[in-house]
């Protein structure tokens, strides 16, 4: 029996493309919106992931001889993976490392850790 002027609200999981079709059919209703979930993690691919092993690496040796080449090497491939659009003030390639204080090269990387962390928990 229909219910007049009342609607008919039909809840149905939305991992099951074909109840909805049921739902339509049976309820004489129509789909107003369909969105499957997210399946899983985005996470990190290609350059994204190198830099991430970049940023793991420089965890170890921050306060080495190393470091600042290796944060030099963190700004470079953050650039060449488009992140200075969404890193404000990241340091310019030309920029050496050395010049600078511990905590800076820290809140640099740590700059980049947070976005890298943001890409690889959107979801898909």
């Amino acid at each position: 029996r229909l219910i007049h002027s009342l609607p008919n609200l039909y809840y149905y999981a939305a991992n099951n493309p074909s109840e909805a079709t049921i739902a339509k059919r049976r309820g004489y209703a129509s789909t107003i919106s369909y969105l499957t979930p997210p399946a899983e993690n985005a996470g990190l691919y290609k350059g994204l992931k190198e830099l991430g092993e970049l940023v793991g690496s420089y965890q170890g040796l921050r306060e080495t001889a190393r470091g600042p080449s290796i944060v030099n090497t963190i700004v470079a491939s953050a650039r060449q993976c488009n992140l200075d659009k969404d890193i404000k003030d990241l340091p310019l390639e030309d920029d050496d490392s050395k010049d600078i204080s511990l905590d800076e090269r820290d809140r640099v990387v740590g700059k980049v850790y947070n976005q890298l962390m943001e890409i690889e928990s959107r979801l898909l």
